[in-house]
């Protein structure tokens, strides 16, 4: 064996017996990682409940006939409904999260059925209406409000709406969710009044109904996807 094996082999039998303890780099806690599943269903609850109470607001406020001094109202009312609905579809889904069986699928295709059927409803029935008769074209916007299509459309969007609280109060039930999320879903079955103090308690119901479930439920994260 040459002198610069024999070297070679003490040094590497040297690092084997060396226990010295080496210092360690450091690792820097990753800052930019999502927020906890609790954390993100807090969050979550505060911005559906905050959209369901703006909808009470809507509803107080909604006109009950649309006259030229109530047009700028009517389209502020309409057009706040557009922005809410898919909100509150979205937030019927993350309420439903991770629960299994057919009443739950009942509700999660009535909820996407709901948000269509009534974002057509309001811009046909709501805004294009009001753009007319704010227009000076009020035989147009007359005909157009009761025309068969919005009429149809003003029957089914609240027969989904009670589809799929009703089902989506009892999938919550069956899961065992908190009894006052449940209570508050089958409460909120007044939103299908559309508008007036009725509706308003509903939509006051929701809010509870939503923020006790993402507050209170075991959901791991109510944005993810299915």
């Amino acid at each position: 064996m040459s002198a610069a094996e024999g070297k070679s082999t003490n040094e590497a039998r040297h690092d084997i017996l060396d226990r010295t303890p080496r210092a360690e780099t450091p690792v820097t806690p990753d800052t930019t990682t999502r927020p906890s599943g609790r954390a993100s269903s807090t969050m979550a609850g505060v911005v559906l409940a905050a959209t369901s109470v703006a909808w009470v607001v809507v509803a107080l406020i909604h006109p009950t006939s649309l006259t030229d001094d109530d047009t700028p109202i009517w389209m502020i009312v309409h057009i706040g409904q557009l922005v809410f609905a898919p909100i509150v579809a979205l937030g019927i889904l993350a309420l439903l999260k991770g629960i299994e069986g057919p009443t739950a699928m009942v509700a999660r295709a009535a909820a996407v059925l709901w948000a269509a059927w009534f974002s057509a409803f309001d811009a046909i029935a709501g805004i294009a209406t009001g753009i007319l008769i704010g227009g000076d074209a009020r035989p147009a916007g007359e005909y157009l409000f009761e025309h068969g299509l919005a009429t149809g459309l003003g029957w089914v969007a609240p027969g989904m709406w009670l589809l799929m609280v009703t089902s989506g109060g009892l999938a919550l039930r069956a899961s065992r969710a908190p009894t006052v999320t449940y209570a508050a879903l089958f409460a909120s079955a007044l939103v299908s009044t559309h508008a007036g103090p009725p509706a308003a308690v509903g939509f006051a119901a929701l809010a509870v109904a939503l923020w006790t479930g993402l507050k209170l439920g075991d959901h791991s994260d109510p944005w993810s996807s299915r």
